[in-house]
């Protein structure tokens, strides 16, 4: 019987370094000041910033938001009037119209991504900054502060902001629009998240809630970063347990099967896209007349009634993102699958761009949901969701899936194999370094 060869103590203690989650470089983190942020040496990747005496401001900017929140869902949003009749929206008026309607799925997305969520961001900043202003360690905040990070892509009140200001627009060419208090406090509050959790020093947070970032079995080992905590993580645990000893995210060498998942849900995307821009995506009525609206035909009335900059930043949001997006992820996939060594950076900053632009699409599922709100004045009016409006939600949902599926060290891994000698970085070797502390 072979014997069982004993597991090495582990080794768990703070470094001041820092691995490249977008493209696996390892650097060393110099002292920064408040005004300074740190670079990743390889892909200029923001690493940290520099926010000085940040705990006051975003424990102010909290406390803020809670306010905002309550104020913001309380009150009414805006009021449609047409002739004497008065139709209020707030916050959740869409959510409601939905259920209605019984498009449960859209009703549960839009209810997530600007209620639900927001408000778990609100508490949640709230549980992790004011104990933290006394030492004050509670049960679970580890697991809070994960999930925080990992949600906020998915908070979507800036975008949901742009689609109120694409339905007051529009509506106000047909009847009066009166803005209500919730308005304003809505304004405030998606600036005041957006800042909170911009100000707040994460890395700081994770050094109070757990003060080791680095963890392995020996004392040169290959090491790999946890995107959610920033900790580095030993080849030999992440083998084991697959899990980040500091805050239990998952952690991965490699996103598994990374290219095979993108290309099923591109491909999902592609199908869905189709029935998303040939049925409407809402029907309206006028006086008796029915007329049905497509994402494009919309895109048109809104030109033909002078509403040039409402129609572009639809005609962006829901026409051009999309496409652009989906052209730019199959790029990236084709590109590691011949293993494109050339346009390195180039391939990198799509990837940035398909991360960053694939919400803000959603800006017409929330016009829709609005209007099917506030539009309900019988034979004069009315507004109802079409067939496209799901299978639209759902292409956004999937090309969002898609860019978190793409691993995007797979670029610099062709580029790395393929470094001309003379090519100058901090480490060479992505993110398969040996490292022996002096």
């Amino acid at each position: 019987m072979a014997e069982k060869v004993p597991t090495a103590p582990l080794i768990a203690e703070h470094r001041d370094w820092l691995v490249c989650h977008d493209c696996g470089a390892l650097q060393e983190v110099e002292p920064l000041l408040e005004d300074q942020q740190l670079v990743c040496a390889n892909c200029d990747h923001v690493l940290h910033f520099g926010r000085g005496p940040w705990l006051d401001t975003t424990t102010a900017l909290a406390v803020a938001a809670l306010i905002l929140f309550i104020g913001a869902n309380a009150f009414i949003f805006f009021t449609l009037q047409l002739g004497s009749v008065l139709q209020p929206a707030t916050i959740l008026s869409g959510v409601g119209a939905l259920i209605d309607r019984e498009e449960w799925i859209l009703a549960a997305l839009v209810l997530v991504t600007i209620f639900l969520l927001p408000m778990f961001e609100v508490f949640a900043l709230l549980y992790l900054l004011l104990p933290y202003r006394f030492n004050l360690r509670l049960p679970g905040q580890i697991h809070v502060l994960r999930w925080l990070t990992r949600v906020q892509h998915w908070i979507m009140q800036d975008v949901f902001l742009l689609g109120v200001l694409v339905t007051t627009v529009k509506l106000g060419d047909s009847a009066t629009v009166h803005l209500g208090p919730g308005m304003p406090l809505f304004f405030l509050l998606v600036a005041v998240l957006q800042a909170g959790y911009w100000f707040m020093d994460k890395q700081n947070l994770w050094n109070w809630l757990y003060a080791n970032n680095y963890f392995s079995r020996h004392p040169k080992e290959t090491l790999y970063d946890c995107d959610v905590c920033k900790a580095m993580v030993a080849e030999s645990i992440v083998q084991e347990s697959g899990k980040c000893p500091r805050c239990s995210a998952r952690i991965n060498t490699r996103i598994p099967d990374s290219l095979q998942k993108t290309s099923a849900l591109i491909l999902a995307a592609i199908v869905l896209y189709i029935p998303a821009n040939i049925y409407p995506i809402m029907h309206y009525s006028e006086l008796a007349v029915n007329y049905d609206s497509t994402i494009l035909s919309g895109v048109i009335d809104l030109a033909a009634n002078d509403l040039w900059l409402v129609a572009i930043v639809v005609f962006v949001a829901s026409i051009i993102v999309p496409i652009l997006k989906l052209a730019m992820l199959i790029f990236l996939v084709w590109s590691i699958h011949t293993r494109m060594t050339g346009a390195t950076r180039l391939r990198f900053w799509m990837y940035r761009a398909t991360k960053f632009i694939g919400r803000w699409s959603m800006v017409d599922v929330y016009v829709v949901t609005l209007l099917t709100a506030v539009v309900q004045f019988g034979l004069i009016g009315q507004v109802e969701p079409g067939a496209a409006l799901l299978p639209f939600a759902a292409v956004v949902v999937l090309t969002m899936l898609a860019a978190e599926t793409f691993d995007p060290r797979l670029i610099w891994d062709n580029a790395a194999e393929n470094a001309p000698a003379e090519r100058e970085r901090t480490l060479a070797q992505l993110n398969t370094i040996n490292l022996t502390r002096e």
